[in-house]
């Protein structure tokens, strides 16, 4: 029977034109949800790698201030402390040298490939801030290369402690 003149037809399906549209639509709204997925795991790196880095800095700075500091007590040279500084008895035992340029550590703050590539270098520096000097400026830098962006990243803590008597 077909439809007289002036009345709805009834429609049961999508015709093919509504069909392409909406799987444009659904294919645009995927690929803007993929790209904002991707700066999401981009940011939670970088999160990461800042939150390692504050955490190896922090490390540092604790061992650096659990040390006794007397006026002949200098980081400046570890031999001059007496004793040997390798030893795992000596406070000075998981400090590297500070003139010898950064420590690459990984995220758990040793260089055992067990844990990880080293990809962190942390280093300090100690200044006497008076004289006689009864006060002393740590400061820790923590730092990794971003090769995305072809520049370092990283972290500095800085604190000022007196001098032990």
């Amino acid at each position: 029977m077909t439809p007289a003149r002036g009345q709805a037809i009834d429609r049961r399906g999508f015709t093919l034109l509504e069909v392409l549209l909406a799987s444009a639509i659904l294919g645009f709204s995927l690929l803007a949800v993929l790209g904002f997925h991707a700066q999401a795991a981009r940011s939670n790196l970088h999160a990461r790698k800042i939150t390692a880095c504050s955490s190896l800095a922090q490390t540092r700075m604790e061992q650096l201030l659990s040390l006794a500091w007397t006026e002949t007590n200098q980081p400046v040279d570890l031999q001059d402390l007496g004793g040997d500084p390798t030893s795992p008895s000596s406070p000075w035992s998981l400090l590297p040298h500070p003139s010898t340029g950064a420590w690459p550590v990984n995220a758990v703050g040793n260089t055992d490939p067990t844990y990880g590539a080293s990809e962190y270098w942390v280093f300090w520096a100690v200044e006497s801030m008076d004289d006689p000097p009864t006060w002393i400026r740590i400061r820790v830098r923590c730092a990794w290369y971003d090769a995305r962006f072809d520049t370092w990243r990283g972290t500095t803590i800085s604190t000022f402690r007196f001098r032990d008597t």
